[in-house]
């Protein structure tokens, strides 16, 4: 969680914690499932996550898997290891494709398996129905309290397998995720 520099996941949380004292609700954006232990990577990633909504329930989280950035270093070579390489054309960078991947939201992750990545978007829909997001307008009480309920049991459980019932409430409800409407 320590990504270097005078960031650190101490001043992550305290920064939680002070935001909520003055109402303040801050966004939070994660990328995980970097290698080499992509699983690894991610397991800490929603510990560190449940840590923060302890401290403030309304902090919004994002998630995204990794997409390496051409710098050579540890990630990036990893990545071209197994399997990633970027676009050489035009055609190439403006395909749907690169479109997902480049918004770290596409399946063409080689250093992420399947598994993984479905583990991450599992784990997503629980916490955007226990805590749904401040964002959307159209989530009345009655909405928030039904995804909260629906979510409940899974969040407190810590179980995220397959959470049918939670994206069919979201498509019914039309849920928004905040990274993809904004305020």
């Amino acid at each position: 969680m320590n990504k270097g520099g005078r960031a650190s996941a101490a001043l992550a949380l305290a920064l939680a914690r002070r935001m909520r004292e003055y109402g303040i609700v801050p966004e939070f954006s994660f990328v995980l499932g970097c290698p080499p232990d992509p699983e690894k990577d991610m397991d800490c990633t929603f510990a560190f996550i449940r840590r923060i909504k302890r401290i403030n329930p309304a902090a919004e989280i994002i998630l995204y898997a990794y997409t390496p950035v051409p710098l050579e270093g540890g990630l990036y070579s990893e990545a071209q290891r197994r399997g990633f390489a970027f676009p050489d054309t035009l055609e190439q960078w403006a395909s749907p494709e690169w479109q997902q991947l480049s918004m770290r939201r596409g399946d063409g992750l080689p250093w992420v398996q399947r598994e993984v990545r479905r583990r991450i978007r599992n784990f997503e829909r629980v916490v955007n129905a226990f805590y749904p997001t401040v964002t959307d307008p159209r989530l009345t009480g009655l909405r928030r309290l039904l995804l909260k309920a629906a979510g409940g049991w899974r969040y407190a459980l810590q179980w995220y397998e397959a959470p049918y019932e939670l994206q069919a409430l979201h498509r019914l409800l039309r849920y928004q995720r905040p990274e993809t409407t904004g305020f």
